[in-house]
């Protein structure tokens, strides 16, 4: 972890909670950027779908 610090100026510590899955504190653009400094690709893709209103919900 401190190879990917020293890589990308991210702390250790931020690598160490991606790893053990604690990720409450990283947005997606957060989590985009940490892997893009690594040299990794990233692809997001969204699909819409017409969901059903449970019962309750307004549309």
């Amino acid at each position: 972890m401190r190879q990917a610090h020293a890589q990308t100026g991210y702390a250790a510590a931020d690598f160490s909670r991606v790893r053990k899955a604690n990720l409450d504190q990283f947005s997606i653009d957060r989590l985009m950027g940490m892997l893009n400094s690594l040299g990794a690709r990233v692809d997001v893709r969204v699909d819409i779908r017409k969901s059903v209103t449970s019962p309750g919900l307004q549309p």
